[in-house]
């Protein structure tokens, strides 16, 4: 399979998806150890375990991957309805795998930080730390490249020649 070939980056990509998917199945046993502060063995002594960071930050942490995975893999499957040129191709999913990274890394830092990845400075959740530039900058570039990703996609919907069905679509 050439390298320029859409199925070979629509892999690429649902690849990426995937492990977005489970990186958000797995935080969600974060989640839960983090409400209950503890691990359950089951018929055993549960063990005792601080987990920190606010749950509401750990259930972003356990849907948002799931749904940017998703995201990537349903835009990455339109690639062979819209038949782009091999370039376009190429960039619209490397913006799609930049977009579902930075946006794991922003769920994943804002837990250590301290105004939840939404600012550099000081502001009302608190003075920023090293994980809060982390997760606000990784957050800026994942908005970036997933809207760049969408608005390429939407251009060649519009570029594309509709078969006549009878019916308008867009």
């Amino acid at each position: 399979m050439s390298e320029q070939s859409i199925p070979y980056h629509q892999k690429k990509v649902i690849f990426h998806g995937l492990l977005a998917i489970l990186i958000g199945l797995l935080a969600g046993f974060g989640l839960m150890y983090n409400i209950l502060s503890e691990i359950p063995l089951g018929p055993f002594e549960n063990l005792p375990l601080k987990i920190p960071g606010d749950p509401s930050l750990w259930r972003g942490a356990h849907t948002g991957p799931i749904l940017n995975g998703l995201f990537a893999i349903a835009l990455a499957l339109s690639l062979s309805l819209l038949s782009p040129d091999p370039v376009t191709v190429r960039r619209i999913s490397n913006a799609l795998i930049i977009t579902v990274w930075g946006n794991i890394i922003f769920y994943l830092a804002r837990i250590l930080g301290t105004n939840r990845g939404l600012a550099f400075h000081s502001e009302q959740f608190g003075q920023g730390n090293v994980f809060d530039m982390i997760a606000f900058l990784t957050a800026g570039i994942a908005i970036f490249t997933g809207i760049y990703a969408l608005l390429r996609l939407l251009t060649l919907i519009k570029k594309s020649p509709q078969k006549s069905s009878g019916r308008h679509h867009g």
